[in-house]
């Protein structure tokens, strides 16, 4: 069965660290820790034996990070998504619209996990390409054009609001082009993005003080800062952190309400 190596602390392990370590285990070199741990926020490595597991953790601890080896089946899931169109913080509660923009106030009590970041996430764009004409000599030939897919990396402003025993989740994904879910800061509205997408997360944790919540979302507690200050390299980087986190809550005994940087 697969296993798991699973951090203690939420500060992801340095490169130096897991280059360290990885060259103490048998059968992993410097350039697994660079592909394998690249996601390491949380979750070190998924999917190894439970004797290479064991291994890692103790070398891991050698380089001063505490690990734990766990059966990925023992491991949470991410609840179910339901998309939002946009989120309005009241006092009452969070406003949700979905993408109908059909809205109903989730109380604030309900909920459990925030987790906001800026995420790198690949796009698919259509473009047009300029296709090279054959020249006959004759005549000019016709420009002609094709239309192809590329893909682009880019960063989205992704929030994550899970309600309680993660029974469900809602997923806020925003880009600069969007600043519906800005209208309810009112006279707090800024011209700057970066600084109303802070201001949000800032009003959730303030609304929700019982909530856990990533880095991402720590890193700007209290500030007006840029949110590119809490970006993830992947998707899988930003919700490996956050089923770190569902881990830590339920497990026996613990009571993870803060998770800080």
């Amino acid at each position: 069965m697969p296993y798991a190596v699973m951090q203690m602390m939420p500060e992801p392990p340095t490169v130096e660290q897991l280059k360290a370590a990885f060259r103490g285990v048998p059968g992993l070199t410097e350039v697994d820790a660079s592909t394998l741990g690249k996601n390491a926020y949380g979750v070190v490595v998924r999917g190894f034996e439970l004797e290479p597991a064991l291994a890692l953790k103790a070398a891991l601890a050698g380089q001063g990070v505490q690990t734990e080896v766990v059966d990925e089946a023992e491991l949470p899931k991410l609840p179910e998504s339901r998309q939002v169109h946009r989120a309005d913080c009241t006092p009452e509660g969070l406003v949700i619209y979905d993408p109908m923009d059909r809205s109903f106030t989730l109380g604030w009590q309900n909920i459990w996990v925030i987790a906001a970041g800026m995420v790198r996430t690949p796009d698919f764009i259509r473009v047009e390409v300029r296709d090279r004409p054959i020249d006959t000599g004759r005549y000019a030939p016709p420009v002609a054009y094709r239309r192809e897919t590329k893909e682009e990396q880019s960063d989205h402003a992704v929030v994550e609001i899970i309600i309680t025993r993660a029974a469900l989740r809602y997923t806020l994904k925003m880009d600069r082009l969007d600043c519906m879910s800005f209208q309810y800061l009112g006279p707090r509205r800024t011209q700057n993005w970066a600084e109303n997408f802070s201001l949000m997360v800032q009003d959730m944790m303030q609304f929700a003080p019982q909530a856990a919540v990533n880095r991402g979302a720590y890193s700007i507690q209290g500030q007006g800062g840029e949110p590119y200050s809490l970006g993830y390299p992947s998707k899988g980087a930003f919700y490996e952190e956050i089923i770190w986190i569902l881990w830590q809550m339920m497990r026996p005994g613990e009571e993870t309400n803060e998770i800080k940087p």
